[in-house]
């Protein structure tokens, strides 16, 4: 049993660096193809991509499905399906705008997106203390983020690096030519300060599987990074609700949100869990709202699952 168990293990673990190998040579073609497009052009594509991974991968599609269904109990199989199939589409069209991004001047981009609620990031950059930009894997963020380097403000964001380094490399790179710099996860405290003492906006994406704390989510336990709560506990940094909704024809509108400010009550534990609490809320109003422009790919309850039977929790 002991051999069979090794053996799977590797199996899976050469599984992982093929399909790694693979999507990074995928991502490369893409670039070279999507970055000399025209915008319209490579978001058809990028639609009709994203339809195709609908259909070729079962895995994801299985999982999109079933967060849909767990997330939204009183949906029919065929609803779930229907919305999973607008999410594999936003993603691909995600991509190629991604990808088109760098080369797109500013008066490009205005024509594609509208903001509302600048004033609120201003304000938040006002105290003086840097910014916590919060959002999640929702609409495209990464083309928000490239929006607001070219309106003037310094950007940085947290990432996890890819399964590939290759991958990593030319994804860094592109967010890089966006205009915005790229802290790697696991390495990036000391950088988050230092931009939060320059008076610089720092992006997260809190949204996915971790174990730090534990909130609802949709009804359920799910657990979530500690990060953007002990970074604004710690320096007073506010934290700035932001999303970027996709509208009809692949138009896009920024909605910046209040900034929200938490005071320490001496239980640093309580105030991690009620900070990333309410961040939660925030998004689940915005999936409730746009249910299909969420990557509901990632089984973001796995942790709070495993918390439930009494299992280990991995390693961040």
């Amino acid at each position: 049993m002991l051999g069979y168990s090794q053996g799977m293990a590797r199996k899976s673990a050469w599984r992982k660096r093929l399909e790694g190998r693979l999507g990074s040579l995928g991502l490369h073609v893409a670039w070279g193809v999507f970055r000399v497009l025209p915008l319209g052009v490579a978001q058809r594509i990028g639609a009709g991509l994203g339809r195709l991974a609908y259909a070729l991968s079962g895995r994801y599609r299985r999982v999109a499905v079933q967060n849909l269904s767990r997330a939204f109990p009183d949906w029919t199989p065929a609803q779930a399906r229907a919305t999973a199939r607008r999410v594999f589409r936003n993603f691909g069209v995600s991509l190629a705008e991604f990808l088109k991004a760098p080369s797109m001047t500013r008066a490009q981009l205005e024509r594609r997106i509208t903001i509302l609620g600048l004033e609120h990031l201003d304000a938040a950059l006002r105290a003086g203390k840097g910014v916590l930009l919060i959002t999640g894997h929702f609409g495209n963020w990464e083309l928000m983020a490239r929006y607001l380097c070219m309106l003037g403000y310094p950007i940085s964001v947290i990432a996890r690096d890819a399964d590939d380094k290759d991958a990593t490399a030319l994804v860094t790179m592109v967010r890089e030519r966006s205009g915005y710099r790229v802290f790697p996860r696991g390495n990036a405290a000391r950088l988050v300060l230092k931009a939060l003492r320059a008076n610089e906006a720092v992006g997260i994406l809190p949204d996915q599987n971790a174990g730090d704390v534990y909130v609802e989510f949709f009804g359920q336990k799910a657990g979530s990074v500690a990060g953007p709560a002990v970074f604004h506990l710690r320096t007073g940094a506010p934290l700035v609700p932001l999303f970027n909704v996709r509208l009809p024809g692949d138009y896009h509108r920024i909605e910046i949100l209040p900034p929200m400010r938490f005071e320490p009550t001496g239980d640093a534990g309580y105030d991690q869990q009620r900070v990333m609490q309410a961040l939660h809320d925030v998004l689940e109003t915005y999936v409730r709202r746009y249910p299909d422009q969420w990557l509901w790919l990632h089984d973001r309850w796995k942790s709070g699952r495993r918390r439930a039977l009494g299992e280990p929790q991995p390693q961040p």
